[in-house]
């Protein structure tokens, strides 16, 4: 264990000394997020729907969309990570490892993962400082196991995409298209009650909705669809369910593509 651990610490001092040797990466990362905050800032003041009682109230229910979105990126977008290590040439060295490819693909989750939560903290603290979010200090501690919940059963959809990227060589149109239809049916940008009916139903059968309505009753106090209890039992059921079958899925797609001699192909 301690081996495995020195190794995932590796590809973290990795992709930190990757990302550090852009310079200007962070402060376009920062700037990103004070743009973004500032255009939701103002399209709320257009905002006149039953749900929200005031501009504030849905600009507050969008900012914890916009965090979870981070970390959302952060878990799924390793598919894309892997695409570049197959273009670099680099992903034969994982596989031949001790390591091993299927732990060093779930490590190559946690430096994104890290940096959306640094991210994640900082636009909330720029929504509270330039733009009057209030955060509820009473529960905001319990978001954290909330958020690990919910990482965790993204991290098994990241697993999926990865395992797809090494069968079909492709990430970016299938994370894009998956990121949507999570922001469609969760209610990350709108209230689900807003969704037609027959699409309503996709946001009761899939884990990002009560790990979304979790998080924001937390943070901002907004009222829950359903008892917090039945919420949290959803998210523990996905995530005892779907990590092994992600699991499954890597292995299973990594077979696959030696199977088929297309490992390091792209």
């Amino acid at each position: 264990m301690r081996l495995m651990w020195d190794a995932a610490l590796g590809l973290i001092k990795r992709d930190w000394l990757t990302f550090s040797s852009y310079r200007t990466q962070l402060i376009s990362t920062l700037l990103g997020t004070m743009t973004s905050l500032t255009l939701y800032y103002f399209l709320s003041k257009l905002v006149q729907v039953e749900s929200f009682p005031t501009h504030a109230s849905y600009f507050s229910f969008v900012v914890i969309g916009m965090v979870i979105v981070q970390v959302l990126q952060s878990t799924m977008g390793v598919a894309t990570s892997l695409r570049g290590e197959l273009v670099a040439g680099t992903f034969e060295r994982l596989v031949l490892s001790p390591f091993g490819a299927v732990p060093a693909m779930v490590s190559m989750m946690l430096f994104p993962f890290i940096m959306s939560l640094l991210s994640s903290v900082i636009l909330l603290g720029m929504a509270t400082l330039f733009f009057g979010v209030s955060l509820k200090a009473d529960t905001m501690v319990l978001a954290l196991p909330i958020a690990v919940l919910g990482t965790g059963v993204f991290t098994a959809f990241g697993m999926f995409l990865t395992a797809s990227t090494l069968i079909f060589k492709r990430a970016v149109s299938g994370l894009g298209f998956v990121l949507t239809l999570i922001s469609l049916t969760s209610g990350l940008y709108f209230p689900i009650a807003l969704l037609p009916a027959w699409l309503r139903w996709m946001s009761e059968v899939q884990p990002f909705t009560p790990a979304v309505d979790l998080l924001r009753h937390t943070l901002v106090g907004t009222p829950l669809n359903e008892p917090a209890v039945i919420a949290v039992m959803k998210l523990v059921g996905f995530l005892i369910v779907m990590i092994p079958a992600g699991l499954f899925a890597l292995h299973g797609g990594l077979r696959l593509a030696q199977r088929r001699g297309t490992v390091i192909e792209y």
